[in-house]
C-alpha cells in the first residue's frame, strides 16, 4: 500500500470471516488488502487464540495455526461475545469483551503494513451485520484503548454498507431500482434500495422482503429460489441486483439466473460488497464523500435537533448539541457552561423535517447555593438508542472559591 497518511480503511466482521480494505485515492475505489503477500486471498477467520501463559494475541489465520499447532487456546464466536459485551473467560484468565476487540483490531490493522496506524489512519469504518448498543460499546472502549480518538472510528450495519457500494459503485443509481439478495447458506432473503428524490436532501432507506429456505437439491434449488425472484422483484425494471454472502453457485442456477436478468438488469455477485461499502462510507465520514445531496434513513437515525440558547462573548447564541441525521451511536458532545441566574437547563428540541420547536427542562435537585455565575457545569449527552438520549451533568465548581461538591445528575429523555 502506497499510502501513508490519511489513510482511509473498511472492516467487514462477520460471523465466520472479515476483511479488510483501504481507500486509494489515485484509483477512486476501496483495495482489498490480502492476508498473504502476493495472493488474492482476502477473507480471514474472525478468530483469535492465546497463549494463555504470555498473553500473546494471534488473529485470523494465525490463530487458526496456533490453535491447532501450538497449544494456544481459541476464542470462537466473537462478533456474539462483542454484541453482547460480556467477560468471557479464556483458560483459567477472565477478559472483557473489549480486550478481545483491542487485540483484533490491532492485529487486523498490522495487514495495512503502516507503522503508527493511530497517527496514520483517518477513518476507519467496522461493518458488522447488526448494530447493538453493547457492540458500540465496545468498538469504542477498544479503540480509545488503542489511542484513536471518536471522530476517526465508526460503525454502520449490512443495510448501510450496502447503500454506500451501490450509491458510488454505479451511475444510474438514481433512476432505477436496487434489488439485493443475501444468500446465508440455505436461507435467502430480498431487499431493495428505495429512493425519494422528490425530497431535499434526497431519502434513501433500505426495505426489506421476504425470506426463503433453499432445497440442497440442485434442480430444487434453483426452483425454489426462481420462485422466489419472481415474488420479489417479478419483471419490474431494475437496474441493478447484487447477490452476496455463502449459498449461491451458477452451476445450480440455471433457470433462475437467465430470469433474474431479464428486461436489462445488472447481476453481479462478489463477496466484498459490505467491507467497500464500509470504506465508500469511511470516506463519506471523513468529509470526502459525493453523497451530499442525499440522506441515507437508517433505523439509528436520530430525527430531532436539540440545541441550547446561552450567551457566548455576550451575544445570545443558539448552540447546537445534537445534528439531526446523524446515528445515535455517533453522537457525543460535551462541553461546559456556567449558569446565570438559574437552576435548570433547557433544551430546544426541532425536528428534522421541520416543524415547531420544543423545550425540555432538566431539573438540578441537590444544586449547591452560590452567588451568580459561580456555578460551572460539565454537560455529556450520548445515545443508546435511536429514541433515548442520555444527559449527564456534573458540577465541576468554580474554582478554589466554590470547589465542586462531586454532584451529578443523570436523565434519560426521548425527545
Amino acid at each position: 500500500m502506497n499510502e501513508t497518511r490519511n489513510i482511509i480503511v473498511g472492516l467487514e466482521i462477520g460471523k465466520l470471516q472479515s476483511q479488510l480494505c483501504y481507500y486509494d485515492r489515485k484509483e477512486k475505489e476501496p483495495i482489498s488488502v490480502s492476508v498473504k503477500a502476493g495472493s488474492n486471498q482476502y477473507l480471514f477467520p474472525t478468530l483469535l487464540s492465546v497463549n494463555p501463559e504470555k498473553e500473546i494475541w494471534h488473529y485470523g489465520l494465525e490463530a487458526e495455526y496456533f490453535s491447532a499447532n501450538e497449544g494456544e487456546i481459541a476464542v470462537n464466536g466473537l462478533l456474539g461475545i462483542w454484541g453482547e459485551a460480556e467477560p468471557v473467560r479464556v483458560g483459567e484468565k477472565v477478559f472483557e469483551a473489549a480486550e478481545l476487540m483491542e487485540a483484533y483490531l490491532k492485529g487486523v490493522l498490522s495487514l495495512l503494513g503502516v507503522g503508527e496506524p493511530v497517527r496514520q489512519i483517518k477513518g476507519l469504518m467496522i461493518t458488522v451485520p447488526k448494530l447493538s448498543s453493547a457492540m458500540v460499546q465496545v468498538v469504542y472502549e477498544a479503540a480509545a484503548g488503542m489511542g484513536f480518538s471518536r471522530n476517526q472510528i465508526f460503525l454502520q450495519d449490512y443495510d448501510e454498507s450496502f447503500y454506500y457500494y451501490v450509491m458510488n459503485h454505479r451511475k444510474d443509481n438514481c433512476t432505477r431500482k436496487i434489488g439485493w439478495f443475501l444468500f446465508d447458506n440455505n436461507q435467502v432473503s430480498f431487499a431493495r434500495l428505495v429512493m425519494d428524490n422528490q425530497k431535499r436532501p434526497a431519502m434513501a432507506y433500505i426495505e426489506h422482503g421476504i425470506t426463503a429456505e433453499l432445497s440442497t437439491d440442485p434442480v430444487k434449488r434453483d426452483e425454489d429460489f426462481y420462485r422466489l425472484i419472481d415474488r420479489s422483484c417479478g419483471k419490474d425494471p431494475y437496474s441493478s441486483i447484487y447477490m452476496v454472502g455463502e449459498g449461491f453457485e451458477q452451476e445450480w442456477a440455471v433457470r433462475s439466473i437467465p430470469f433474474l436478468c431479464r428486461n436489462q438488469r445488472h447481476v453481479f455477485y462478489g463477496n466484498n460488497l459490505y467491507v467497500k461499502g464500509a470504506c465508500y462510507g469511511a470516506r463519506e465520514k471523513c468529509d470526502e464523500g459525493i453523497l451530499k445531496g442525499y440522506l441515507y434513513l437508517s433505523p439509528s437515525l436520530v430525527q430531532n435537533n436539540v440545541a441550547m440558547e446561552m450567551l457566548v462573548n455576550g451575544s445570545p447564541k443558539t448552540y447546537p448539541l445534537v445534528e439531526a441525521g446523524k446515528n445515535w451511536y455517533e453522537i457525543h458532545t460535551e462541553l461546559e457552561l456556567i449558569l446565570d441566574e438559574k437552576e435548570d437547563l433547557e433544551f430546544v428540541v426541532t425536528p428534522m423535517e421541520g416543524g415547531s420547536k420544543t423545550r425540555f427542562s432538566m431539573k438540578l435537585p441537590g444544586l449547591p447555593k452560590r452567588p451568580n455565575k459561580t456555578t460551572r457545569l460539565k454537560i455529556c449527552i450520548s445515545y443508546e438508542s435511536s429514541e433515548t438520549c442520555v444527559i449527564v451533568v456534573e458540577d465541576m465548581g468554580f474554582g478554589e472559591m466554590f470547589p465542586s461538591n462531586g454532584n451529578v445528575w443523570t436523565e434519560k429523555v426521548s425527545w
